[in-house]
């Protein structure tokens, strides 16, 4: 049976002892949340901050998850995020989706959702790709933060309808 998600609730460990109900979800939203506004702290940091190989080991933390163009990537206070605009937004809607957290729909609703917010973004791709229309750092935002709150949510929904 789920425990409830109010803060007030206990809910009983294997152990016998009491924790506060929901305290797993919100360790995860907290993480989460963290986590999708890393990429948005790090250029402000860069410039504000003598980081030195600090900031150059926190922007290579990105590497692997996006192609990274300048061309095609945001700069905030002269410094280049570590993610192009589209993953850009991924975190930004992860992190809103983590604070937020709604609606809280079955998986069966969320599918379709995730699905067509994936084929927004691959059209948003292949008509930039495609020299269709230039480089629109609006739409590739907007793509990423739609599909990176909807994953959250989703994600989050099926966390707290998870028993203890």
């Amino acid at each position: 049976m789920p425990v409830p998600e109010s803060a007030g609730a206990l809910a009983q460990t294997p152990s016998g002892a009491s924790e506060p109900a929901g305290s797993r979800l919100r360790v995860v939203r907290c993480a989460l949340a963290i986590v999708g506004a890393l990429p948005w702290c790090i250029p402000p940091a860069r410039s504000r901050l003598p980081l030195g190989e600090l900031g150059a080991a926190l922007d290579r933390l990105f590497v692997a998850m996006c192609h990274r163009m300048p061309e095609r990537s945001l700069a905030l206070e002269g410094v280049l995020m570590p993610l192009c605009s589209r993953c850009a937004g991924i975190f930004a809607g992860v992190a809103a989706g983590a604070a937020i957290a709604r609606p809280r729909l079955a998986m069966t609703a969320w599918r379709p959702i995730l699905i067509a917010l994936s084929a927004l973004m691959v059209v948003d791709v292949a008509t930039q790709d495609l020299g269709l229309r230039p480089v629109w750092h609006a739409t590739r935002l907007a793509s990423g933060l739609a599909f990176g709150y909807a994953a959250a949510a989703a994600f989050l929904t099926q966390v707290a309808r998870r028993p203890g």
